[in-house]
């Protein structure tokens, strides 16, 4: 069938039913071309609302990462613009793995909302389009968008989470003095709070340390009249010289009593305290690699090497084969539910039928919730390896699959 001329070939113009294959044709035709047209329109609100979507969730993400670990460095004068631009591109496939879910929900609930709100939907389906169709581009892009998930979640994010704390623990080594703000209480080494009064070029002086036990007490002091701070390579750590100083420890069982026996206090006039880069940033080259910054063939690798030693012992499943298995069924699981939020969106949009952009987001992100919190539930179970939380983990998407083909089903009817 030639769509592009609309004529049929000789052998069809033979007999009486030339112009019943004529009319069929282009009957045919103007249903084709019509079909491609409004597959054209949804898909262009679908990538619009959905690009826009998650580009909000991108910044709001980012913003939140960046606030927390990077702008008060960068305000303190510890880190400069170039480096905090290259951390910011760093953390964006990080926050970018949760930020396609919800991006991918919002911009159906936006597009099929507005279109549903002004009765296009109704249209279509009057033209004859199932539901099905007028959704297959939103599935295409949902698709699109999990095998991205999957690369993001196994690949980019895990070696962007790698070269963040990287970049991060190289600033901070190549000039470790304006790293230590003075007249501010330094909280980012656990175990310990840090006060410094002044600076005299590269000697600081005025030291106040406290050293906190589990509970946050103190159970060491030290104030020291100068302190100087450099780099070993040898061991990646940094080490304060304390100099002239007093040091008072503390009750190991109660620190915070001063009750009979005044704490022991001593003078010395060198004191080296090591703080460890591992504790600021998680970053030293003698650490095993955690498993949320291995990528899918490290993952594998350790599975198999887990899997080699239950194999040697004959006992059951290792906790580190467990936690393997669990990241990885959670990492396909999270690039899985753009599918699956997608299509419980579908139905959602075209019910609720709101053009409103701020009811639809206020509506993913109570869905959003929702998945989110069945996620941490089920992660709860991971200290239970006979309930099989690697398995668990897809319940969510199971869920909101089959009430979104429920919905699908429900809403095709009507």
């Amino acid at each position: 069938m030639e769509c592009a001329t609309g004529q049929p070939s000789d052998k069809l113009e033979a007999g009486g039913h030339f112009r019943f294959v004529v009319d069929g044709r282009q009957e045919a035709c103007h249903y084709v071309r019509m079909l491609k047209l409004l597959h054209r329109h949804i898909l262009k609100e679908i990538l619009v609302s959905t690009g826009l979507a998650m580009g909000l969730f991108v910044f709001v993400l980012l913003m939140g990462n960046a606030l927390r670990d990077v702008a008060e460095l960068v305000a303190a004068g510890k880190l400069g613009v170039g480096v905090f631009l290259k951390l910011i591109a760093l953390l964006i496939p990080y926050v970018g793995a949760y930020a396609l879910p919800l991006g991918m929900l919002t911009g159906t609930l936006i597009a099929l909302g507005r279109l549903s709100s002004q009765r296009e939907i109704t249209a279509m389906k009057a033209a004859g389009l199932s539901l099905y169709q007028i959704a297959s581009p939103v599935f295409l892009i949902a698709f699109i968008g999990m095998v991205a998930g999957v690369l993001v979640n196994l690949h980019y994010a895990p070696q962007s989470r790698v070269a963040y704390k990287q970049l991060m623990a190289s600033a901070v080594t190549e000039n470790p003095v304006d790293f230590i703000e003075q007249r501010r209480f330094i909280h980012e080494f656990p175990g310990y709070v840090i006060y410094m009064g002044g600076r005299d070029g590269s000697t600081m002086q005025d030291f106040w340390i406290w050293e906190l036990d589990s509970q946050r007490r103190v159970k060491l002091f030290l104030r020291a009249a100068e302190g100087e701070l450099f780099y070993d390579q040898s061991t990646r750590e940094l080490i304060l010289t304390l100099k002239n100083g007093t040091a008072e420890q503390r009750s190991a069982a109660n620190p915070e009593s001063f009750e009979g026996d005044m704490p022991d206090s001593l003078f010395f006039g060198e004191l080296p305290i090591a703080l460890p880069l591992d504790q600021l940033f998680g970053e030293t080259s003698q650490r095993r690699t955690r498993t949320k910054e291995m990528t899918f063939a490290q993952l594998m690798e350790r599975r198999q090497g887990e899997l080699a030693k239950e194999a040697e012992t004959g006992g059951p499943m290792t906790d580190l084969r467990l936690q393997v298995q669990v990241h990885l069924q959670k990492s396909f699981a999270m690039a899985y539910s753009v599918f699956s939020l997608a299509i419980f969106g579908v139905p959602l949009a075209i019910h609720v039928g709101r053009k409103e952009t701020h009811a639809n987001l206020a509506i993913a992100l109570i869905i959003a919730m929702t998945y989110y919190f069945l996620i941490i539930m089920v992660s709860w179970l991971e200290e239970k390896p006979s309930l099989r939380p690697d398995l668990l983990i897809w319940l969510p998407n199971l869920i909101f699959q089959a009430i979104g083909f429920w919905m699908m089903h429900k809403a095709s009817r009507h």
